[in-house]
């Protein structure tokens, strides 16, 4: 039997806490496809109703190992796995299969693989590990139909939650949004401020590793909103402020109760929330007070991709010192203005 259940249960203050749980790489420009051949939703669909609540599946070791299946506005989203064959190494996989279809009859809808086609058919990506999610959440309220959110594992240290949305255009078509690879557990859509919409919330994955390790980082929340066929950072947004000013708070103590090396990834995620709610004067301080200047982490960076020789594409930008690079990001990632000066020197 499915088992279903409501993100209103969602540990999201899990996120506000600052839990490990960040962002493994930058989330890129989301990658648009519409599948090939596919049709439009025929007159019979139906909107999503008013006040949509979100359903979840998830499908894992512990629970609906085989997958199973939503039912509700019209769609039918089915998750199932498939065997991936063995490699040379004789390792073998398991494959994630996400298929959409049209749904009249609720849950029972019947439906075939051999005459039935698909609204949309995705693969996965194969894993050692068959762990993964669908959710049907609201979050786009400017077309007909609520969204399908696929996350899972893709297995390995700090990795990863490999997440995609399936959403519906204007004009009936189903598209796949590849939103991007986030370091943790796979997890659902949450509403973190009731009333104010479903957001992708996680952490900041440009301060993970930037100026310390894994391990010595501290990065501030992060809420991503799916605005049409795009998937934007809208963590300024005045309704989630009370989020970073708890984060602040949580931040400040970490500092306080800090005693020995890599204070500098600490120092970037306290200096980001404080910034978030306008309070970076406040923040830089002690910025400037109590960094390592012995530390050569984030004085160097790259900031396009690697080739296979280890060469910056772009060329590497190099900076004189941590309070010098820490504000070049905090502009880069929007939580200050460009032309705000903050000073490298106490």
């Amino acid at each position: 039997m499915v088992y279903w259940k409501s993100t209103n249960a969602l540990p999201w203050l899990a996120v506000a806490a600052g839990l490990s749980l960040g962002l493994l790489w930058l989330v890129r420009r989301p990658l648009v496809i519409t599948t090939p051949g596919q049709q439009p939703l025929g007159s019979g669909s139906s909107s999503a109703p008013d006040g949509f609540e979100p359903l979840l599946l998830r499908s894992g070791p512990e629970e609906n190992g085989a997958g199973g299946s939503l039912t509700a506005a019209g769609i039918r989203a089915d998750l199932s796995f498939r065997v991936k064959p063995e490699d040379r190494y004789g390792n073998r996989g398991q494959e994630p299969v996400v298929r959409l279809w049209n749904a009249t009859d609720g849950e029972d809808e019947v439906v075939s693989l051999l005459t039935d086609s698909p609204l949309v058919e995705h693969i996965g990506s194969p894993s050692s590990v068959a762990d993964a999610l669908i959710q049907m959440v609201e979050l786009d309220t400017n077309n007909s139909s609520p969204e399908v959110l696929f996350s899972q594992y893709s297995g390995g240290a700090h990795c990863c939650a490999l997440v995609t949305i399936f959403r519906q255009d204007g004009e009936g078509y189903w598209q796949t949004i590849d939103v991007g690879a986030f370091d943790g557990e796979i997890f659902a859509a949450t509403e973190p401020i009731p009333g104010q919409g479903y957001l992708l919330a996680n952490l900041d994955n440009r301060f993970l590793y930037r100026f310390s390790s894994y391990a010595g980082s501290s990065a501030p929340p992060q809420f991503l909103a799916l605005q049409g066929n795009q998937v934007v950072d809208v963590s300024d947004r005045p309704a989630l402020r009370p989020l970073f000013e708890e984060d602040a708070r949580r931040q400040s103590e970490q500092l306080v109760s800090h005693y020995g090396g890599e204070i500098n990834g600490l120092l970037a995620g306290y200096a980001a929330s404080y910034a978030r709610v306008g309070r970076i004067a406040e923040a830089w301080p002690v910025v400037l007070e109590r960094y390592d200047r012995q530390s050569p982490l984030g004085l160097e960076y790259c900031p396009s991709e690697y080739d296979d020789y280890g060469n910056c594409h772009q060329g590497v930008i190099r900076y004189t010192n941590f309070p010098d690079a820490l504000a070049a990001l905090l502009r880069q990632a929007g939580y200050i203005s460009e032309d705000l000066v903050l000073a490298t020197k106490p």
